[in-house]
């Protein structure tokens, strides 16, 4: 009589099979970038680079750093048509503009001047994610009656069944008629109600606010409880450039300020922050390992 081995074996004698082994992490690139896109005068970002040099900037990172997603601030929408035909297939995008709003009514914030012959495209924020988008939205924030209102926009990421959000929080003084006002608390309380109802998500974009922990930083209050952690084991979301409990890290503008940030609900691999000609707004970039 033939011995029969391995798994046969097991099904003759009647004991169960060897149990399938645990799903494989998927590991996760999401760059975060205020492109400092505008060409409107105001937006001072004259002498930062033609939208080809700022496109290829993301491309450079996918290429080179295996990014298969981007958060990304101030991007024209002309720009992002040209970024999608430079990825290539594969690729989709979300985008959501910018509004000025003049007492309660908004119109959407173009990406030149007011002369006729000026781009008339929007300006905004995208989502940019590699093998698959679903449910893209924008989530109402605490925003300036007049003033610029920005906005806060998420989709799932399919391959990874991530969610993944776009932020740019207002800055100080942003309502000329109360310039006093700050809407940073507001909408940061706003944000993580939100992403507190994600499983998995990562979050990132310019927050114009320095780190709690920063020293000096008269606005350190801004910062809800449980948002940003305070190290392992402490509630919150670790991130990308925090070393252990001190909520700092590198500076991500040209002024010497970290106030681009990207957190995230899943372990962390690695954190890259990355110097660029054009535009005033260092690349951030967080590997993330996706059970």
């Amino acid at each position: 009589m033939k011995i029969l081995s391995g798994l046969a074996a097991l099904l003759v004698l009647g004991a169960a099979a060897p149990a399938a082994s645990a799903t494989e992490s998927k590991n996760l690139q999401v760059m975060s970038w205020n492109m400092c896109g505008s060409q409107r005068d105001t937006w001072n970002c004259a002498g930062t680079g033609t939208p080809d040099q700022k496109t290829d900037v993301v491309k450079y990172h996918v290429d080179h750093d295996y990014v298969q997603a981007a958060l990304l601030q101030e991007v024209c929408e002309d720009d992002l048509t040209l970024l999608m035909s430079k990825l290539g297939p594969g690729w989709s995008k979300s985008f959501a503009p910018y509004k000025w709003s003049q007492d309660g009514v908004t119109w959407n914030s173009r990406c030149g001047n007011d002369g006729p012959d000026d781009r008339a495209d929007r300006i905004g924020t995208a989502i940019v994610i590699k093998a698959g988008m679903a449910d893209a939205k924008s989530y109402p924030l605490t925003q300036p009656w007049t003033g610029l209102n920005q906005p806060f926009q998420c989709a799932t990421a399919t391959w990874w069944d991530v969610r993944l959000c776009a932020v740019h929080l207002s800055r100080p003084g942003v309502n000329p008629d109360h310039p006093d006002w700050d809407y940073r608390d507001d909408q940061l309380k706003d944000i993580k109600n939100v992403t507190s109802g994600f499983p998995k998500v990562v979050f990132g974009g310019d927050f114009n606010s320095q780190a709690p922990d920063q020293p000096g930083n008269g606005d350190a209050w801004i910062w809800p409880a449980d948002l940003y952690s305070k190290g392992p084991g402490t509630p919150g979301y670790t991130e990308c450039d925090q070393d252990g409990a001190s909520r700092t890290g590198r500076p991500t503008h040209d002024g010497g300020w970290k106030i681009d940030y990207v957190f995230s609900s899943e372990p962390r691999r690695w954190c890259a922050v990355a110097d660029s000609a054009f535009s005033d707004h260092h690349v951030m970039i967080e590997s993330v390992s996706v059970a």
